[in-house]
């Protein structure tokens, strides 16, 4: 989960998986970073797409922080019959919920939050193309959150559709726990797909997986590590090896990192 602490005092939340493994863990500490920040509520919960590992417990984590409206592209994910989508189906329909659009924008004080991609009209059968995609900006910082995007929607819808917009970015939530689908197009099979991380050019790219997982894949991490600046002396940080990863964005730009087990 990616949770953002809004400086108007708004929560914002993108995707969650809270599995029996890691839940008193994952609980714990989201319960010390909402006190930090003293947030007893999350406003808006984001669901990248409908995939069990985006938006797996759900309902507990509404137990404990209610969360006010879920914003989705529409898109049916991959396990439709399963307990964890009835569950967040449910909650859906309970608590309201907005199918947000590609080049939709919210203003939350200060915080702008863009919309590179969601549902596509033409796009194929597949909830990962579909994913949402988000930048928010916070006056000279930014963070673009990739969800499980796929290099072809890449290169068929948001570079093209986004001429004008300024991709740059200083921290690059890496799609798919570093799956090489990013940059992998299946129609070349002769180059990696590279505009987009280029126009980004992250000072720092977070790598989302859990441990022992077969991801990232390791061609993916040489794209990233070749695109990434590592301003702070870093490059990738990957929850894997170091846990909860934070970072303090600052409205003139730059800001810290920092992250714990």
């Amino acid at each position: 989960m990616t949770m953002m602490f809004l400086p108007n005092g708004q929560t914002v939340m993108y995707d969650c998986n809270i599995t029996e493994d890691n839940k008193n863990r994952a609980l714990s500490y989201l319960t010390e970073i909402m006190n930090t920040h003293n947030r007893n509520k999350i406003d808006v919960f984001i669901n990248s797409h409908r995939d069990a590992d985006h938006m797996r417990g759900i309902k507990i984590i509404h137990a404990h922080y209610p969360i006010q409206k879920i914003w989705d592209s529409g898109v049916p994910g991959t396990t439709p019959d399963s307990q964890k989508y009835f569950d967040y189906m449910d909650l859906r329909r309970n608590i309201g919920y907005e199918e947000i659009k590609p080049h939709s924008r919210w203003t939350f004080g200060d915080v702008i939050i863009r919309i590179f991609n969601s549902k596509r009209k033409n796009g194929p059968d597949d909830a990962n193309y579909h994913s949402i995609v988000i930048k928010a900006e916070y006056g000279k910082s930014s963070v673009i959150l990739a969800g499980d995007t796929t290099a072809d929607v890449w290169k068929d819808e948001i570079i093209p559709k986004y001429a004008d917009v300024d991709f740059s970015t200083n921290i690059l939530l890496a799609s798919h726990h570093g799956s090489l689908g990013f940059f992998d197009d299946p129609r070349d099979e002769k180059n990696y797909f590279t505009e987009h991380i280029k126009k980004m050019a992250p000072d720092v790219t977070v790598i989302s997986v859990r441990e022992n997982d077969s991801l990232p894949h390791g061609k993916a991490i040489e794209i990233y590590e070749k695109y990434t600046s590592g301003v702070s002396g870093t490059k990738i940080y990957r929850t894997d090896k170091l846990g909860h990863i934070k970072f303090e964005m600052k409205l003139e730009g730059g800001g810290t990192i920092s992250h714990r087990n």
